[in-house]
């Protein structure tokens, strides 16, 4: 009886293959697609931000959160009706705000370690140190967290006061997004430096 089953497994070994290779493959398109989404910005979100002159000395180029973040990030663009996205630092929409003036700040990027995906360990209250490409550090404190679906655009919209909004995909494959907001902080290079104290 058991020599038959094995016979029959044997016979049967490519077809179960087969079938397992496929759904594989579905599932890691599924994965790509709803990540995608999940990162994306739609067309009417986007013509919220005005194309303006701006000077890319004032870019954010380096991103730091201690123990969570630590991450360059690169100026993205608007191609084919999508935001490009870098696939190994954080992204900054080039339309959105810049450092130090009034308006939403978006950075973005992939749910990776060495990338965004630790945004998620955070608690609030964190800060955040933003590098601009002329060296300027700017400081924020994380004011808000949640996790919210990609037609959720209320977080993205531009802003009224200087607001920081840091998101990348989370959820079962990637099909939310895990949105961070900070305010500025006046703290200074020292203060933002956290360390830990040691209780004899």
């Amino acid at each position: 009886m058991l020599e038959k089953i094995l016979n029959k497994l044997k016979a049967n070994t490519p077809i179960v293959l087969m079938t397992v290779g496929v759904f594989f493959i579905i599932l890691s398109a599924t994965h790509w697609i709803l990540r995608f989404k999940a990162l994306s910005l739609d067309a009417s979100l986007v013509a919220q931000y005005v194309n303006k002159e701006s000077d890319d000395s004032k870019n954010p180029t380096h991103i730091k959160i201690q123990w969570f973040i630590d991450t360059d990030i690169d100026k993205q663009i608007f191609v084919d009706n999508n935001w490009t996205v870098s696939e190994n630092n954080a992204s900054y929409l080039s339309n959105s705000a810049q450092p130090g003036e009034n308006g939403n700040i978006i950075i973005y990027g992939h749910n990776k370690r060495n990338i965004l995906g630790n945004i998620r360990a955070l608690k609030g209250n964190e800060l955040i140190t933003l590098t601009t490409k002329d060296g300027t550090e700017h400081f924020y404190s994380v004011s808000k967290i949640t996790e919210v679906n990609p037609n959720e655009t209320e977080y993205l919209r531009p802003t009224s006061e200087e607001t920081l909004t840091l998101y990348t995909c989370s959820g079962f494959l990637d099909q939310k997004r895990f949105i961070i907001q900070a305010k500025p902080s006046t703290s200074d290079s020292r203060k933002s430096k956290l360390t830990l104290s040691i209780v004899p």
